[in-house]
């Protein structure tokens, strides 16, 4: 009787703990982060856990001695305005390549870039080709936002520079809160 009553006793253990609430879990590509779980997200990881799906998910590789351009990420609704949040994410991208080795070239110091002041880089697809001719780019990083009512969706992409095929891309969740819905809000 006192096995039975144990074993009861860890049947029912088990039971209620897979009832219990997980610790949420937002995906970016094939991997799983947690930076945003706890409160604010840490942009910084976030962004670092994009641009390394991006790199991982390549369909073929990047020469790692042809340039990359990065252009601020855009609202999905508005695709000729950014945010703080478009801004930054760019940076942070943009960053990550340059740590892996990659040559990543400042687009929003550069003339043949159209920039809109207070708006960020925008890179049209209708001139990829024009603006990748001129600096020598073998590719180019995109991405999109969308903020919902509780979430931002974010969507990256690695297009090649000439032919705007997508070699790569990744999609991610973050909850919205205040410090993220102040960064969407910037201009």
């Amino acid at each position: 009787m006192g096995k039975g009553m144990f074993f009861l006793g860890v049947v029912i253990a088990l039971a209620f703990s897979a009832c219990a609430p997980s610790k949420p879990v937002f995906t970016g590509g094939s991997t799983e982060t947690e930076d945003a779980v706890a409160g604010e997200p840490n942009l910084v990881n976030v962004s670092y856990n994009l641009a390394d799906n991006l790199i991982s998910n390549l369909r073929e590789p990047l020469a790692r001695d042809k340039t990359i351009l990065v252009a601020s990420f855009v609202d999905v609704r508005y695709m000729q305005r950014s945010s703080n949040l478009g801004r930054m994410m760019a940076e942070y991208v943009c960053s990550r390549f340059g740590q892996k080795g990659y040559k990543v070239i400042e687009i929003k110091l550069r003339n043949a870039i159209y920039v809109k002041e207070k708006g960020g880089e925008f890179l049209l697809s209708r001139s990829v080709k024009a603006i990748s001719d001129a600096h020598g780019a073998q590719a180019v990083v995109v991405g999109t936002y969308a903020q919902a009512m509780t979430n931002v969706y974010i969507s990256a992409r690695v297009v090649q520079a000439h032919g705007g095929e997508i070699i790569s891309s990744c999609d991610i969740k973050l909850p919205l809160n205040i410090g993220l819905r102040s960064m969407l809000h910037s201009s």
